[in-house]
Order: structure tokens, then sequence, then C-alpha cells
């Protein structure tokens, strides 16, 4: 399990992975935290292109800046993907 930590979340992230270990999670569940930096990522990449590269990579997008408004906000990016899997 492969999370995506956005830039606003790191502190938070250690913390949870923190927690994470010390129930011994770790021994159960392969867990794994990636930066943006580490996908070479832009903290100022917009939220579709977040979006797809989590999907594409089968990442858990863990985030608390993205954007709910506009053709590329994380909302509407959702949106349409999930319309686009249904209509498949």
């Amino acid at each position: 399990m492969i999370f995506l930590i956005d830039h606003n979340l790191k502190g938070h992230a250690l913390v949870f992975l923190g927690v994470i270990a010390s129930q011994g999670w770790l021994d159960v569940v392969p867990i794994q935290f990636v930066t943006f930096v580490e996908m070479d990522l832009s903290i100022n990449s917009d939220d579709r292109m977040v979006w797809r590269l989590a999907q594409k990579n089968q990442m858990i997008l863990l985030t608390a800046n993205r954007s709910v408004k506009g053709k590329d906000s994380l909302e509407q990016v959702m949106r349409e993907e999930k319309l686009q899997k249904l209509c498949l």
C-alpha cells in the first residue's frame, strides 16, 4: 500500500506512520509513504496531474490542500474519472 503525501501533510504523515508502526501494522501490511518530490511532482502540480499519477501507481492520496472548484480541481477530476469508469 503506497500513500502519496501532499507537501502540506509531511509532518502529519510522519506521526501517522509512527502510529502505524507502533501498532505493528508494518509487520502485516507493506506500507510506504512517498512525497511529491520523490515522484518528481511540483507542489504546484494541478490536481488532475496529481490524481492521475496516484491512480496510475495505485497510490492513496493524502492531502488537505487540493482545490474544490475549477475544471482541474480534485473534486471535478474525481467526478469525471468515476463517470468514465462507469461508462466503460
